[in-house]
């Protein structure tokens, strides 16, 4: 039983270091030299502090899109403070009119 213990605890602490470890922060060190707006978020800054994402309150409303996610951001595009979900499910009919309204 020993002579089969110490190499899987061996190779268990190995690939823990490696994936757990070395792995991440070598991804981490490549997406930040080489994509480091896209790795930090995408902010937008107004007076050097984040003030928001590009990736949140993205309106879509090309035609090339096939269906997109309703969102409170439509009279102002990109605006994270009017985004957020409703609790409101996909069967409610106030869904259902709250997205009429924002569409009219």
């Amino acid at each position: 039983m020993k002579n089969f213990l110490r190499p899987v605890l061996v190779l268990f602490l190995l690939l823990t270091v490696i994936t757990g470890g070395v792995y991440p922060l070598v991804v981490t060190a490549v997406s930040q030299a080489v994509f480091s707006c896209q790795a930090n978020g995408s902010l937008i800054e107004k007076n050097g502090k984040p003030v928001g994402s590009e990736l949140i309150g993205q309106q879509f409303d090309a035609p090339y899109y096939f269906w997109g996610r309703v969102s409170a951001t439509t009279p102002n595009p990109y605006n994270a403070q009017n985004s957020g979900g409703s609790n409101l499910g996909p069967t409610n009919p106030a869904l259902a009119d709250e997205v009429k309204g924002r569409i009219a």
